[in-house]
């Protein structure tokens, strides 16, 4: 019994592994651009202080980040659907992704300052390369 009782907990075990295993985090879903590495579940960091940050999208995150009753200043960054954002000394662009079937919201952003805008830009259109991805509207 006690045999049984084991090889039960060690396959429960094992499937509550596999189980966190696949509930993969953003990270492992998506290639970081040239320069960049992961860092946490959900950023790739360059080491310079620009990051991009991705977000499971949910009606939530949505409103958080694109819509003007947030707490975000967010305005159009020269092309359709990629915008700018200014919290707390927190610069960045955002996109909505899908990979998958599944969207993202995609943050390239930095607290350096808000001139870089460009390459903010840049590193978010490296990103969307790597990864085959388009911005879409959420």
């Amino acid at each position: 019994m006690k045999k049984t009782i084991k090889i039960v907990i060690a396959i429960a075990t094992i499937f509550l592994m596999i189980g966190v295993v696949s509930a993969a985090n953003p990270v492992d879903i998506f290639k970081a651009p040239s320069g960049f590495t992961a860092s946490g579940n959900d950023t790739f960091t360059d080491g310079q202080n620009h990051n991009i940050q991705i977000f499971n999208f949910t009606k939530e995150q949505y409103s958080k980040w694109f819509e003007n009753n947030s707490a975000f200043s967010i305005g159009k960054f020269k092309e359709g659907n990629l915008f700018n954002h200014e919290y707390e000394k927190h610069y960045g662009v955002l996109e909505v992704v899908e990979k998958d079937g599944n969207k993202y919201i995609i943050d390239s952003w930095t607290a350096k300052n808000p001139n870089e805008g460009n390459n903010l830009k840049k590193n978010l259109e490296e990103f969307n390369s790597v990864n085959d991805l388009k911005p879409i509207m959420g």
